[in-house]
């Protein structure tokens, strides 16, 4: 997709195997960090749950000589407000995955404090990521609103479009005021949950989708289309968004790009 003003472009890539997704991924991380690194001195990302960190974290850790992982601080683009230790946890899912072996700073990774009301916890994780982001990267600017500019997302998607916590026709999306939101009526259990906003999202140098899997096949097809409904299709980060898609996953989108390069031939 060609950029739009104030985003980057944005590819997609299809793998027909899962390994292959998960090394081209996480080199495409593994490059934002060095450049991250580099030029500001750290690499902070957000990460997301699901089947992800189990799918990143061997090639991740492959490559832990170079990584610099000493310089990681890891934030996560949507919690569920439970306890780490909680098989629902996408924190717990990453400790367990990569952060404990990858022996990043215990300081550097940062989760929802459970010991305050959810607004309050929600309140508190903006806080924590703004004054992270102040010590390495400029923000980026929305309007007349100043917005945190994370190195990396790393983002999924459900098979009904919905991205961090960020569900199809829910109020949350047309939040632009606050960078991290708390949810009390998510469609998906659990129902309570602090997530990044969608101009969270977009003002990332890279958003990193990761999506496998038939069920998403029509999802993604919709975030690719001229006008998407689904709340993926609406995730253009300033510099760069990368779809890693498993061929499963990309099967409708292939049929209409097929279809469109026919019409147009």
């Amino acid at each position: 997709t060609p950029a739009a003003q104030g985003h980057g472009e944005r590819i997609r890539e299809i793998f027909q195997c899962e390994q292959l997704l998960a090394t081209r991924a996480s080199a495409e991380l593994l490059e934002a960090a060095a450049t991250a690194i580099s030029q500001r001195g750290a690499f902070v990302v957000a990460l997301s749950g699901g089947s992800i960190p189990t799918l990143l974290s061997p090639a991740l850790l492959a490559s832990a000589e170079t990584a610099q992982f000493e310089r990681w601080h890891i934030f996560m683009a949507d919690e569920r407000y439970v306890a780490e230790a909680d098989s629902n946890s996408n924190l717990g899912a990453w400790r367990q995955a990569l952060l404990t072996q990858a022996g990043i700073p215990t300081e550097q990774i940062y989760g929802i404090d459970m010991t305050l009301p959810l607004a309050a916890a929600s309140r508190a994780y903006q806080d924590a990521l703004c004054c992270v982001l102040a010590r390495f990267t400029p923000a980026a600017t929305a309007g007349s609103a100043t917005v945190p500019r994370l190195d990396a997302i790393v983002l999924g998607m459900g098979p009904d479009g919905h991205t961090a916590s960020l569900f199809p026709s829910h109020d949350l999306l047309q939040e632009n005021e606050c960078w991290v939101a708390a949810i009390s009526n998510s469609p998906k259990p659990p129902a309570c949950r602090v997530t990044l906003t969608m101009p969270t999202l977009t003002s990332a140098r890279l958003a990193l989708f990761i999506v496998t899997g038939a069920s998403k096949a029509a999802a993604v097809a919709n975030a690719f289309s001229a006008e998407p409904a689904v709340p993926a299709g609406h995730v253009l980060a300033s510099q760069r968004t990368l779809w890693c898609l498993d061929a499963s996953a990309a099967v409708e989108l292939v049929q209409a790009e097929q279809k469109s390069a026919q019409l147009y031939s």
